[in-house]
């Protein structure tokens, strides 16, 4: 128990510094500014690459968007980070690979007015090729929710996402080819 807690905050902490890492990538502050960075980042999160750049950032090489929905008027986008392959391109982290859950999975909740849903709670039921379930409560980060999935397995995974906004319940089921 000890050691997910670890793991899950070491993941937290990663995550903060991405952000913070990302934003001074493109300059930003966030002192004024928080509404074109909002912007940009909806932007980057329905194209894929942020306006008037040629090229994803390198954090965007290990992560795929594996799937684009809408049901009940909400949008789900869902991506899927290669945690190992994060952690050999981070200096100093790469002791951490292996150590660490294989993938992380996010989705972004877009509400039918098109404003990202942040207040949403989300959970995951992954069931591997092996047949294991596993159960987990995604976190609310960077205009997402994620959870550490492990996917080393080769196969296919059934997702199971069940997200309540407010009153409202929204689920989802789709499945996902690791090679």
């Amino acid at each position: 128990m000890k050691r997910h807690t670890f793991i899950f905050g070491l993941l937290a902490l990663l995550v903060v510094s991405f952000s913070s890492v990302s934003f001074a990538q493109h300059g930003e502050n966030l002192s004024g500014k928080g509404k074109e960075m909002k912007k940009m980042q909806e932007t980057k999160m329905n194209t894929g690459k942020m306006k008037g750049h040629d090229m994803e950032t390198s954090m965007d090489m290990d992560e795929t968007v594996i799937r684009t929905h809408t049901t009940d008027g909400v949008t789900l986008t869902y991506r899927l980070i290669d945690m190992q392959k994060r952690m050999e391109n981070m200096e100093g982290m790469e002791k951490m690979k292996g150590k660490v859950a294989s993938h992380h999975l996010m989705v972004n909740v877009k509400k039918s007015d098109g404003s990202l849903a942040h207040d949403a709670r989300v959970g995951f039921l992954v069931t591997g090729p092996d047949g294991k379930k596993k159960k987990i409560m995604a976190m609310g980060m960077g205009g997402g929710h994620g959870a550490d999935v492990d996917m080393k397995q080769k196969g296919n995974y059934k997702v199971t996402v069940k997200i309540k906004i407010g009153e409202k319940t929204v689920k989802d089921t789709f499945t996902h080819v690791a090679e």
